[in-house]
């Protein structure tokens, strides 16, 4: 019997196909699941063994063997109406453990008091993974205890405790509820390929099917109401889309604006050529004075730890950094960057990505920052070039990060093993160490990052490129 569990729903939101091939896929395909992932798996724990020892008296149930002495001993637990730690739910085929069990005034099988789940996330708002999980508890909790708990709640990584309504987020659960058991019972789901599918231990099968039917879904940002409805319309594979008119597309694909239409055109004509298509020109300044921008950061920690910038200026390039060699050493890399940015007030900074906005909005409200720095660092000022490339180029690729375009267009970084996952798995290595090489290799990834986009928008604004 294949139970279903609360984990089932986080692996139908990333890839639903996640959950068909555990059941039915050759485990010899399986693959591993990325480094990160785990790391953030690990590092959620970390979060909650913090949260779980700063509660105070609570009860945890030791695991007793199996999946069924322990839900009883929970069953005991919850009659004496005491905060659970790591209790099991059982009813039928579905079972769930989460984080916490706490009691809560009311009235219920059990006493004067109703269970209501909690879970420590090492999250900063609530999620639909969490929200689905939660209402999956307060299901198995109304089986158990003859009362629906009215809300789920986590703590998040800040420590803080967020509520939503069972109700509100019902509608979702049960769509993700008859989707799962579909597949439980042997439907295999869309081949829709997506970014997501990467947490996945299964990407290079998803992949592989993908690539074999030609399916929609590998054009880049095809979202999954316009794959539906190009398949409504007869187009299911990407030659397809590339060898219609546009005309014929408007005509025959209700439901997806022409606009779009003629970008996903244009993007299946570039994976079928494998050429480049450029639009238009990209429109950007004309300065003496460039900045390149590019922040490296651990979700695991919650923290910036490297502030890079490649300042070009009459055509001469130096690369600066900002450094968190530890945790506690963010503020000061943080206010050593502001001190240093005040200058170039009103230069253009490139970036590519939100990230770095992100990254200048929570620092500035958590450190402070002077008025020139915000002038420098104001949103407004600073250009995004992954939104550049989106307005003005096709590329033949899938996905469109800095890695995918720069090393598509002949730019190489120092590292065979560089990626942003692994910047976050080496400064962890950092940290346990202390060896200085593997902090080396951190600045000179970040410093190819920002090399890689000052390359990118040199050749943006080539205009032989055209």
């Amino acid at each position: 019997m294949n139970r279903l569990t609360a984990s089932d729903f986080d692996k139908w939101l990333k890839c639903p196909n996640w959950i068909y091939w555990d059941i039915f896929g050759n485990p010899a395909d399986k693959g591993e699941v990325p480094k990160l992932i785990e790391k953030l798996r690990e590092g959620g724990l970390l979060h909650e063994k913090k949260v779980v020892e700063s509660l105070g008296p609570l009860t945890e149930v030791e695991d007793l063997g199996s999946a069924e002495a322990n839900a009883a001993r929970t069953l005991e637990l919850m009659k004496t109406g005491v905060v659970i730690y790591q209790g099991t739910l059982i009813d039928d085929d579905w079972i769930g453990r989460p984080d916490l069990l706490v009691p809560i005034e009311g009235e219920s099988k059990l006493g004067h008091w109703v269970y209501e789940p909690v879970d420590i996330k090492a999250a900063y708002e609530i999620r639909d993974a969490h929200k689905l999980q939660l209402v999956f508890y307060a299901h198995l909790l109304e089986k158990i205890q003859g009362v629906k708990p009215e809300r789920g709640r986590i703590i998040n990584a800040a420590g803080r405790t967020l509520e939503f309504a069972i109700a509100e987020a019902e509608p979702e659960f049960f769509e993700a509820l008859a989707a799962i058991l579909k597949i439980c019972a042997g439907e295999k789901p869309d081949a829709f390929f997506t970014s997501a599918c990467k947490d996945s231990p299964w990407f290079a099968a998803c992949k592989a099917e993908a690539e074999k039917s030609d399916d929609p879904s590998l054009l880049y940002k095809l979202y999954k109401n316009e794959w539906k409805r190009l398949h409504r319309a007869g187009y299911v594979t990407v030659a397809q889309i590339a060898a219609a008119s546009p005309d014929e597309l408007h005509a025959k694909v209700i439901g997806v604006p022409d606009h779009r239409l003629d970008k996903l055109r244009l993007q299946a004509k570039s994976l079928v050529s494998k050429k480049v298509i450029r639009i238009e020109k990209a429109d950007l300044p004309i300065a003496q004075t460039e900045i390149f921008f590019d922040v490296e950061g651990d979700p695991l920690l919650g923290l910036e730890y490297l502030f890079g910038f490649l300042v070009r200026k009459h055509g001469t390039v130096r690369y600066e950094k900002f450094l968190a060699e530890r945790p506690e050493d963010e503020g000061q890399a943080w206010l050593a960057m502001c001190d240093f940015i005040e200058r170039y007030a009103g230069t253009p900074i490139y970036h590519y990505g939100f990230y770095e906005l992100e990254v200048v909005r929570r620092l500035s409200a958590k450190y402070g920052i002077s008025k020139l720095a915000a002038d420098a660092l104001d949103p407004a000022g600073m250009i995004d070039l992954v939104r550049v490339v989106q307005r003005t180029t096709i590329f033949p690729l899938r996905f469109y990060s800095l890695k995918d375009i720069a090393k598509f267009l002949g730019f190489s970084w120092r590292a065979t093993d560089a990626s942003g996952a692994n910047s976050v798995l080496w400064f962890q290595n950092w940290l346990e160490t202390g060896d200085r090489a593997i902090l080396n290799k951190i600045v000179d990834y970040n410093e190819d990052d920002v090399r890689a986009t000052l390359f990118l928008k040199d050749w943006l604004t080539d205009g032989s490129k055209i």
